[in-house]
């Protein structure tokens, strides 16, 4: 994994725990989120654009399935867990909206759960929810479904127009202007959709996807024609935008209210990423990432997923069941057991799932997700019965 990502993985993972443990000093440290997409669609893109080049089409069964191994495992323990402790902590009456969320997180819909929430088609609460988070991650999922078929389609324009297999010029300038009008449409929406219920695009997934398309316009750059330019004004080039989409990033953390989010106020740390990943591997000084290679740095985003997945439980159910926020040391008991969870769900769930030889027959992945999803949603549902929910 290239060392910057990494280290924007850290740097996001780091804003949203501090947006969510100490609000008041990193007031919009939410904008984690919007780097997060924007890493997932270049990277997700990437992976794509070589599998074209290397095959000439998209098995997407196999890369729903690699997404599944990757994405479920850790995030099915979570979510069960979760359930457990909500019916062990809270009261009876309090437990019925997580329990709804928890379903809904196992059915990666929570985004649209927590919209028809705030609808008032699921019960109201004026309160932060123990697996509420997983709306970034039902989005995210929701893209994988359909941003491989997105750019199938590009592909399949492109061989009525007679291009050959492979990543030709002409079939990548066709790919290339799909996502572009994926991400205008995308953002043109979100606008429209923030000026009028900005809580609802946030957590729609169409008024998201330009974040996620922006990285995968950027996943085109090396295969496009390089500037003819001298070596020392490229590297001078990569310094100033690593650089300054770092400083980007970290200033739209810091403003104290970021209107009209996600469109247009996404635009700055969605600019930032995309200029650091730009800014690639330079080992020196002057570039950031010889400072995000550090191993604490590296150790962070690469636990980054899991650190994300449990730190929200810990919090909201010691809010839940005390009626005070963390504070001080408590805060920062909070950090260190999302980290040593997060370590701990990487080195005995994610990779051992992602990389056994068992789960790789397509059947017996899918199978696991559908398997994973029903018995969850059936615990939830059994819990909320014994709630009298």
């Amino acid at each position: 994994m290239r060392p910057e990502i990494q280290a924007l993985r850290a740097v996001a993972v780091t804003l949203v725990l501090l947006f969510h443990l100490w609000e008041s000093r990193v007031p919009s440290g939410f904008i984690g989120v919007d780097v997060f997409f924007v890493i997932s669609g270049f990277l997700i893109t990437t992976q794509l654009l070589r599998e074209v080049e290397r095959t000439g089409s998209i098995r997407l069964l196999d890369f729903w399935a690699r997404r599944i191994r990757r994405l479920l495992p850790a995030a099915f323990v979570v979510i069960a867990v979760t359930i457990l402790a909500v019916t062990v902590v809270l009261p009876q009456s309090a437990r019925t909206p997580s329990l709804l969320e928890a379903a809904a997180s196992a059915l990666y819909v929570e985004n649209w759960a927590s919209i028809a929430r705030h609808l008032g088609f699921l019960p109201w609460v004026d309160y932060p929810l123990p697996v509420e988070h997983f709306w970034t991650l039902s989005v995210e999922e929701q893209f994988y479904l359909v941003w491989p078929i997105l750019i199938l389609a590009g592909l399949g324009i492109a061989a009525v127009g007679g291009r050959r297999r492979g990543m030709t010029r002409g079939r990548l300038q066709i790919v290339a202007v799909v996502m572009v009008c994926a991400l205008l449409l995308s953002f043109a929406y979100s606008l429209w959709l923030t000026l009028r219920h900005p809580f609802h695009a946030e957590r729609s997934t169409p008024s998201v996807v330009w974040e996620f398309a922006a990285g995968g316009l950027l996943a085109l750059v090396p295969r496009l024609p390089e500037l003819r330019l001298r070596a020392r004004v490229i590297a001078a080039m990569h310094y100033v935008a690593s650089w300054g989409g770092l400083a980007m990033i970290v200033g739209a953390a810091l403003v104290p209210e970021l209107m009209l989010h996600p469109a247009p106020g996404a635009l700055l740390p969605v600019a930032g990423t995309v200029l650091v990943i730009w800014g690639e591997t330079r080992r020196s000084w002057l570039s950031p990432t010889r400072y995000g290679s550090m191993r604490p740095v590296q150790f962070v985003g690469d636990v980054s997923y899991g650190i994300y997945l449990w730190h929200q439980p810990i919090y909201v159910l010691v809010l839940l069941s005390t009626g005070t926020n963390v504070r001080s040391v408590g805060a920062l008991a909070v950090v260190a057991a999302s980290i040593l969870l997060g370590y701990l769900s990487k080195r005995f769930i994610e990779d051992p799932f992602r990389t056994s030889a068992f789960w790789k027959p397509l059947p017996r992945t899918y199978g696991f997700a559908a398997g994973g999803m029903l018995l969850i949603a059936a615990l939830a549902a059994v819990a909320i019965a014994m709630s009298g929910g």
